[in-house]
């Protein structure tokens, strides 16, 4: 993922969080998913303009480590394993998904680790108009949406927006 495609996002909404199955639990002031793999359709409101998607997914490095990666598509279609409604241009989520309000795409930080070679991220923080998503890599992602900025991150590897 490079800084432009993070760039982009900035000023667009988050529409939702669309995943295959999820646990859910309060923890605090906020709220903590389990799921798979979690998609993320961005798009300027008001806007005609097909998303922006950004598939979450998950490697493990040679030591170990879990590795955040994010592919981007404009291609809903790709989205094979979200079963789609006849009629609907965007794909229409029977299993489960997300949504928040006021979630204009105010900035992105990601979190992770360096060697000596090259930088491997692990998680990234999403701050909304009034809450935080932060997407934390791994067999099972941990989605966490909370009022306060996230404690106990990784590094920080980047920091794009206001």
């Amino acid at each position: 993922m490079d800084e432009a495609s993070v760039k982009s996002i900035i000023g667009m909404d988050l529409k939702s969080i669309l995943v295959e199955q999820l646990h859910a639990y309060q923890s605090g002031e906020g709220w903590k998913y389990l799921c798979g793999s979690p998609v993320l359709p961005f798009q300027f409101q008001g806007s005609s303009e097909r998303p922006v998607y950004w598939i979450l997914s998950w490697t493990e490095t040679a030591e170990g480590d879990d590795q955040l990666l994010i592919d981007e598509t404009h291609d809903a279609d790709t989205l094979s394993r979200f079963e789609r409604v006849e009629g609907f241009r965007e794909p229409v989520i029977v299993s489960s998904s997300i949504h928040l309000e006021r979630a204009r795409v105010q900035r992105v930080i990601g979190y992770g680790y360096k060697d000596e070679k090259q930088e491997f991220l692990t998680s990234i923080v999403v701050k909304l108009e009034n809450v935080y998503v932060t997407f934390i890599s791994g067999p099972v992602f941990t989605v966490t949406v909370t009022n306060t900025f996230p404690e106990n991150m990784d590094r920080e590897l980047f920091r794009v927006g206001m």
